[in-house]
């Protein structure tokens, strides 16, 4: 465990608990005494940016560029946070979409994906569950950001073809796009416990699918349904007590498992 000088001090009675056994050159505590300078510029920027006075881009930007001025990250701090594999995979991504815009293999995709939703017979539900379906399929074999800008301009096309709203549709690949339960590869976090918590792929399609199910009912159903607040309470609703009882099972199925391997007792 990484921690600060005062942790030591403050547990130096509990020599049989912890021990120092090197100081780290690079370590970065955490700075608790710039908490409220952070808070400050991130609620600054939300307000500003609802009260319609800049753009997002703008508003973040100053942000960052207070949260510098400030002392809260350091310039090589602000360089490092910048995921640029990230940006180069959405960038080759959005090359790949280009080409299929261009070749014609979205729009054949498009239409046969329309086709389908329409054959359902359940009007604009049928079409965003065919995009849900597509994308969340592609995102748990390759980044939740690649699937989104691969199966995007397909989306649009879709829902040109159908009539839906654009920016609804929009939603649905945004959400469909992270919806990467059903496998270990689908996201750096499903990755991070894959091997330490002993899992196997099996595990990750056990508990995944009927989310994923839910998931994309759900969403489905929301954007779809008449945007009524009556409607979408009950909708709300609905999917918290789904949620509730999902993760209930999802607790105990964790905690029969860590007794069947002895991690902990009955």
């Amino acid at each position: 465990m990484e921690a600060g000088g005062d942790f030591v001090k403050d547990n130096k009675d509990n020599t049989r608990c912890f021990a120092l056994l090197n100081e780290l050159d690079d370590s970065t505590p955490p700075r608790l005494k710039l908490l409220i300078p952070s808070l400050f510029l991130a609620v600054a920027m939300l307000v500003v940016y609802t009260a319609g006075v800049c753009t997002l881009l703008e508003t973040a930007l100053s942000a960052a560029f207070g949260m510098v001025v400030w002392g809260i990250l350091t310039q090589q701090e602000v360089r490092d946070s910048i995921n640029w594999e990230i940006y180069v995979t959405i960038a080759g991504a959005f090359g790949i979409g280009r080409a299929m815009v261009n070749s014609g293999v979205a729009g054949g995709v498009a239409t046969g994906l329309a086709s389908v939703g329409t054959a359902l017979g359940i009007g604009s539900a049928g079409t965003f569950a065919m995009i849900y379906l597509a994308t969340f399929l592609i995102s748990n074999v390759v980044t939740n950001n690649a699937a989104a800008a691969l199966i995007f301009p397909i989306a649009i096309e879709v829902a040109t073809q159908a009539e839906v709203d654009p920016i609804q549709m929009s939603y649905c690949v945004m959400l469909s796009a992270s919806a990467s339960f059903m496998s270990p590869f689908g996201y750096q976090t499903n990755l991070m416990v894959y091997g330490p918590g002993g899992y196997k792929y099996v595990d990750f399609l056990k508990f995944g699918f009927p989310m994923q199910v839910i998931l994309w009912l759900f969403t489905v159903a929301i954007l779809a349904v008449d945007g009524t607040f009556a409607n979408l309470a009950v909708i709300w609703l609905v999917s918290f007590a789904f949620l509730a009882v999902v993760s209930f099972g999802r607790w105990r199925w964790e905690l029969r498992r860590l007794r069947e391997q002895g991690a902990i007792e009955e």
